[in-house]
C-alpha cells in the first residue's frame, strides 16, 4: 500500500491516483487524517505540496458525490415480516418491516436506516376506562438495562408533536425520530390485536359496581403518575399476625375515641353501598395525646401509614384535593393536623367542610371550551387537630356533616412510639378482608342493617328526650354498622361501640340552627363590646368611641343597620336570612310595611336601624308566630 510507506515515496508516486483511492477507502476518518498528515509532510519535502493538495481536494469532491448517488438508489426492502427480539420481553410481537432488537427499533427506507427509538419499546396492552370510555395504552420500554412501564392516552402516541412528552418518562424520543416512533407503535398495535389485548381500567379506587379497587385483579389502575403513588401505597406489608395482635391489644383498652376513629375508617366504604353522603370525623385534643398515631392506626387498615404515602395534609389546593378525593372515591381520606391551614380559613372551616362533603367537585372548562369530567366521591374524611373543627361561626350545614370527637385528657396509647413502629412495618391486611366480607353480605343486606342502626339511634335519642339531626344520624349509623361487622366477623372479642355514647356525640335538632347560632353570636358581641351602645339615647356614648346603637330598655336594642350587617358578616352569617328568622320568632321589630329595618333618629339624623329583642331563646319567651308586624311583649 502506498500510504503505509509515505516516507519512501518520490515526487511521482506520491501523486498517483491509487494512493488517493486508498485514503478514501479507509474505514474511519481518524485513520484517513493520520495518513494524510504524513503524506502532506512528505509532499512538502519533495516540493509537490500544492499539487498534492489540489488532487486530494478533487478526489474528496468525487468521493462525496459518489456517496450521495448511492443514497439515492432505492434499496430492496425485504418482504419478510420481522418480530421483536428484545431480551427480557414478556411478549413477542410482529413488527412488519421494522427491525426491533436490543439495539433499538429501525426501518430500512430509500434514504437508508431510519431510527424510531434507540432502545427496546413496544405496546403491551390497551386500557378502556370503565367510567369515561377513554382509551389508553400501556407502553413498556427498556433503558439502562431495566424494563419500565408508562400508561399514556392514545392521543399522545398518535401525534409526533405530543409523543415527545414521553422523553420526560425516560423514552429517548426527539423531534427527529418522533414520527417514526408513532408509525412503529401504530403498526405493531395493529398487527398484534390478539397479543396487545384490551383490558378494563379505572382511574379511581373503591367501588366500581360490586367490585372494589385495588383488590379487583382484572381491572387496571390508569390514573396519572402523581396519583399512582397513592395507589401503590395500598398494599400489605409485614406480618398480618403482628398487626392484628397490636389492634387487639388496643381494643382491650376500650378507648372510645380510638374505637370510633377505627370504625369510621371502615365505614367509609359503606357510604356508597348505603347511599349516604360523605362525612367527616374530627379527632381533637391537646398536644402529645397520640392524634397522629390514631390517624396512622385508621390508615393502616388499608395502606402504608408512613409519611408521604397514603396520609396527607390539608395544605393542598382546592383542585388537588378534589382530584385526590375523586381518586380515593370510597376509601377514607386521612388528613393530619388541620392547624396547618387554620389561618387560611380564619378558623372557620365551613367552606372546606362543604367542599369535602358535597361528594362532587366544581364544573371546570377545558381548552376546547367544553367541561372536564366532573369529579365525585362517596367516602369519609378523617382529620385531627388540637382544636375542634367546629367553630362558633361555622354554618349549620357544615356542623351537621362533622362527627366531632374530643380526646379525654390522657394519651390514647399506653406506648405511642411502640404502636407507631408496629404500624409503620405492618399494615394493609384488614382492608381486603373487610371488603370481601361486605361483598359476601351484599349491598341489599347492608342497607337493611344500616336502617336498623338509624332506628336504634333514634330510639336511643328518644329515650334521652332528645331529637337528633338526621344528617348526623346517618353517618353514625354507618360507623356503628362497621364496628359491629368488624367485631362479629373478624375480632370476635365482644368489644363494640357504646350506642349511648355515640348518640351523645350527635347534635340535637335546633342546636345547629345557623340562625340560633347567629343570634347567640350577636348577644356575645353586644356583651363584649357594650361600650359601643348608649343607654336609652345616644348622648351617653363615650367620646371617641364608634356608636353602634343604644338600648331602648333591658330587652330592646337599636342597632344601626350597616353596623348590624357588618357584625353578622364578620361572624360568617347572612343578614337578611337571619332577620327573616327573627321576624318569624318575634325577635325583631318591623316597620308598618313589614321592613326589617326602621327609620329611627340618632343624634338628630334618620338611620335605618334594626330593633332587636334580646332574650334567652332556650328558656325564655320564644314565639314562633308569623305576622306582618310583631310588637314586643
Amino acid at each position: 500500500m502506498y500510504i503505509e510507506c509515505a516516507e519512501t515515496l518520490d515526487a511521482i508516486s506520491i501523486l498517483e491516483p491509487e494512493l488517493f483511492d486508498e485514503l478514501f477507502l479507509l474505514e474511519t476518518e481518524t485513520e484517513r487524517i493520520t495518513y494524510l498528515i504524513k503524506l502532506e509532510e512528505r509532499a512538502k519535502v519533495l516540493g509537490v505540496k500544492s499539487k498534492f493538495d489540489r488532487i486530494y481536494k478533487a478526489r474528496e469532491r468525487d468521493f462525496k458525490a459518489e456517496q450521495k448517488r448511492q443514497q439515492q438508489i432505492t434499496p430492496e426492502i425485504p418482504d419478510a415480516t420481522h418480530v421483536t427480539d428484545f431480551s427480557g420481553q414478556e411478549k413477542i410481537l410482529e413488527c412488519g418491516s421494522w427491525l426491533a432488537n436490543d439495539n433499538g427499533v429501525y426501518i430500512l427506507t430509500d434514504k437508508g436506516m431510519a431510527c424510531a427509538c434507540s432502545h427496546p419499546i413496544y405496546p403491551d396492552a390497551i386500557l378502556v376506562n370503565a367510567e369515561t370510555g377513554e382509551y389508553k395504552i400501556v407502553l413498556k420500554f427498556k433503558v439502562h438495562g431495566r424494563w419500565r412501564e408508562t400508561i399514556e392516552s392514545r392521543d399522545i402516541i398518535a401525534s409526533s408533536n405530543k409523543i415527545i412528552s414521553l422523553a420526560a418518562k425516560g423514552v429517548r424520543v426527539t423531534s427527529e425520530n418522533a414520527r417514526a416512533l408513532v408509525m412503529y407503535l401504530s403498526e405493531v398495535e395493529a398487527k398484534n390485536e390478539d397479543v396487545v389485548t384490551e383490558h378494563v381500567s379505572t382511574s379511581r379506587l373503591g367501588w366500581i359496581g360490586s367490585t372494589f379497587m385495588p383488590y379487583e385483579k382484572d381491572i387496571v389502575f390508569d390514573n396519572e403518575e402523581n396519583l399512582r403513588s397513592l395507589f401503590k401505597s395500598i398494599h400489605t406489608c409485614g406480618s398480618r399476625e403482628k398487626w392484628y395482635k397490636c389492634i387487639e391489644e388496643i381494643r382491650q383498652e376500650k378507648r372510645f375515641e380510638l374505637q370510633i376513629y377505627f370504625a369510621a375508617s371502615l365505614a367509609s366504604v359503606l357510604v356508597e353501598p348505603c347511599g349516604t353522603l360523605p362525612f367527616i370525623v374530627s379527632l381533637w385534643g391537646g398536644t402529645g395525646l397520640g392524634k397522629t398515631v390514631a390517624l396512622m392506626l385508621a390508615t393502616s387498615i388499608w395502606a402504608d401509614p408512613n409519611e408521604g404515602a397514603y396520609m396527607t395534609d390539608a395544605k393542598a389546593t382546592s383542585t388537588a384535593m378534589e382530584i385526590r378525593l375523586d381518586c380515593l372515591n370510597s376509601l377514607p381520606m386521612t388528613l393530619d393536623d388541620m392547624a396547618q391551614i387554620k389561618n387560611q380559613f380564619d378558623g372557620d372551616f365551613s367552606e372546606l367542610v362543604y367542599r369535602w362533603c358535597a361528594g362532587k367537585g366544581r364544573d371546570r372548562s377545558n381548552q376546547s371550551l367544553g367541561l372536564n369530567k366532573l369529579t365525585n366521591w362517596r367516602n369519609c374524611t378523617l382529620t385531627n387537630g388540637e382544636r375542634s373543627l367546629i367553630s362558633e361561626t361555622m354554618q349549620g350545614g357544615a356542623v351537621n356533616r362533622i362527627i366531632d370527637v374530643e380526646i379525654d385528657n390522657k394519651p390514647l396509647f399506653a406506648d405511642g412510639n411502640k404502636t407507631s413502629k408496629i404500624l409503620r412495618k405492618n399494615y394493609g391486611f384488614m382492608g381486603a378482608e373487610f371488603i370481601e366480607l361486605l361483598q359476601q353480605i351484599g349491598f341489599d343486606e347492608l342497607n337493611k342493617r344500616a336502617e336498623a342502626k338509624i332506628a336504634l339511634l333514634r330510639e336511643t335519642a328518644k329515650a334521652k328526650n332528645q331529637e337528633k339531626e338526621d344528617k348526623q344520624i346517618m353517618p353514625m349509623a354507618l360507623i356503628l354498622l362497621a364496628d359491629e361487622l368488624a367485631e362479629h366477623y373478624i375480632f370476635k372479642d365482644g368489644i363494640r361501640l357504646d350506642v349511648g355514647a355515640c348518640c351523645d356525640l350527635l347534635k340535637n335538632k335546633g342546636e345547629v340552627s345557623e340562625h340560633k347560632r347567629a343570634y347567640e353570636y350577636l348577644k356575645d358581641i353586644i356583651t363584649s363590646q357594650s361600650f359601643h351602645f348608649a343607654d336609652n339615647d345616644a348622648e351617653t356614648i363615650r367620646q371617641n368611641t364608634e356608636l353602634y346603637g343604644y338600648w331602648l330598655n333591658s330587652e330592646k336594642l337599636v342597632i344601626i343597620g350597616t353596623i348590624f350587617d357588618r357584625l353578622l358578616e364578620q361572624g360568617g352569617f347572612q343578614s337578611r336570612a337571619f332577620l327573616s328568622w327573627c321576624r318569624k320568632n318575634n325577635l325583631v321589630e318591623c316597620d308598618s310595611k313589614g321592613n326589617f329595618k326602621k327609620q329611627i333618629k340618632i343624634n338628630g339624623i334618620n338611620n335605618r336601624c334594626v330593633v332587636l329583642r334580646l332574650i334567652d331563646i332556650e328558656n325564655g319567651d320564644f314565639s314562633s308566630v308569623v305576622a306582618d308586624e310583631l310588637p314586643f311583649d
